[in-house]
């Protein structure tokens, strides 16, 4: 199990158009490990052109049922990612890889047609196409980075009302 990232993890950086490039080159990479058969989508604020985050690629990776779940996690880490069972659900584990302080990866593993996977591939697909959102979204994220002093759950309760709304918007709830 590889280390995780311990410098300062919530931060605001600007978009870099780098991002989508990083992206490709690790699907590339993960395909060698799991396959074809599971779906590689990129997500987070990386996948959405001028958003800023904290600069980490986030991977949606969609196993063809629950029940692989395990089989793909294993591949995961035999790819070098670590799995953190404290954070996701038993529907979207969580895996990590970090390259450089520069390239870094989160995988939210789960499965085709899942709550998860369709809550996340909405959210990015609205705040690409809903600038209003968009910039609420962005400033959410600063205010998060700057109050939350590193610290995870704080990060995540700022943002969650905001998040929550839009995903409601994106999957019509």
């Amino acid at each position: 199990m590889t280390a995780k990232h311990t410098k300062s993890k919530y931060v605001f950086r600007p978009y870099d158009p780098i991002h989508p490039e990083y992206f490709s080159k690790e699907k590339d990479r993960l395909k060698k490990f799991i396959g074809e058969a599971v779906l590689i989508e990129h997500i987070g604020s990386t996948s959405i052109p001028g958003m800023g985050g904290k600069g980490i690629i986030d991977i949606a990776v969609a196993a063809n049922s629950k029940n692989d779940l395990s089989n793909v996690s294993s591949k995961l880490i035999a790819a070098g990612y670590y799995f953190d069972p404290d954070d996701g659900t038993d529907e979207r584990w969580f895996h990590g890889r970090k390259v450089s302080d520069e390239e870094r990866y989160h995988i939210h593993l789960t499965f085709k047609g899942s709550k998860d996977w369709i809550e996340i591939t909405s959210f990015r697909d609205y705040l690409i196409t809903h600038p209003e959102d968009f910039e609420r979204y962005a400033e959410i994220k600063m205010k998060a980075a700057k109050l939350s002093n590193q610290d995870a759950k704080t990060y995540m309760k700022i943002k969650e009302p905001v998040i929550l709304e839009i995903i409601g918007k994106a999957t019509k709830k």
